[in-house]
């Protein structure tokens, strides 16, 4: 049994970058999101946003996770052995540095994204079993006119609908500056999603959470970014009021930056007040 220090969680990161762990995600569930149910995938969610801090590995306790997500701790292990099945989770148990059981450490697995996927799939696995074959002299008909099926892939699987060109140059004219948060990956903290569209489009606010993220990576904070998302909704509130009194001269992105990593800091410096090993749980 592993011994839950820092050193030892690092040693289980199972991605280089918090892109690669949401690519080997979203190929998960490209593949089996339609076998999971809703409460297996509130868990996945869960684990999958948790484990940032290290990358990959998630330490979170199956009642913090029941509590979040309000089912019951039961169901929560019944998830996790689903999901262990499927070889998107892996389990690894810890003892306490008192030698006592501690709790485990939930590994995200690496998979395939979902462009990989797709170029593994047969033809026959997303196109008609039928396909028309054409004639120079056969007079065209409503069938023959119709453009070939496509299918867009969603952030967590794939949308079956069948649409045609026309709608796919649509959805390449649109200006990304005009999408609003709904569009928002799973990874940027809904609440600050809530502080920041009153001012920013999605674009600007996801720029905004990659900010947030390199201070939260660079500064090695203990908690998890969950825990501090006051502190960095009060950072934002104060760059907006800076905006307004016009007192930045630079960007609002590298204004925000610089306080959010100075209110992170003193988040840090309260953690070092106490043991090294404050973030271990009970």
């Amino acid at each position: 049994m592993e011994k839950f220090t820092y050193e030892n969680i690092q040693s289980y990161q199972s991605f280089s970058t918090i892109e690669e762990m949401d690519q080997a995600v979203r190929g998960f569930l490209y593949l089996h999101k339609s076998s999971l149910s809703d409460s297996t995938l509130n868990v996945l969610t869960f684990i999958w946003r948790h484990s940032v801090k290290v990358i990959g590995v998630s330490f979170a306790k199956y009642d913090t996770i029941a509590d979040a997500i309000e089912i019951s701790r039961r169901t929560v292990i019944r998830a996790m052995k689903k999901l262990e099945s499927l070889g998107i989770i892996k389990k690894i148990p810890t003892a306490r540095m008192n030698g006592k059981q501690g709790v485990n450490l939930l590994i995200i697995q690496p998979f395939q994204s979902i462009d990989q996927l797709k170029n593994n799939m047969s033809p026959h696995d997303v196109t008609p079993p039928v396909t028309p074959i054409k004639t120079e002299n056969k007079q065209s008909s409503l069938c023959e006119n119709k453009t070939k099926p496509s299918y867009v892939s969603t952030e967590n699987g794939v949308d079956h609908q069948p649409i045609n060109d026309s709608e796919l140059n649509m959805i390449d004219s649109i200006d990304i500056q005009h999408l609003d948060t709904s569009f928002l990956p799973e990874s940027v903290h809904k609440d600050f999603v809530q502080a920041a569209k009153p001012f920013f489009s999605a674009m600007d606010i996801y720029k905004l959470w990659k900010r947030v993220l390199i201070a939260y990576h660079k500064l090695n904070l203990q908690r998890f970014l969950d825990d501090v998302i006051d502190t960095v909704i009060d950072a934002f509130k104060q760059t907006v009021f800076a905006k307004k009194m016009n007192r930045i001269h630079s960007t609002f992105e590298g204004y925000f930056y610089r306080v959010v990593y100075a209110m992170l800091l003193v988040e840090v410096r309260r953690e070092n007040r106490g043991y090294l090993y404050d973030f271990i749980g009970e």
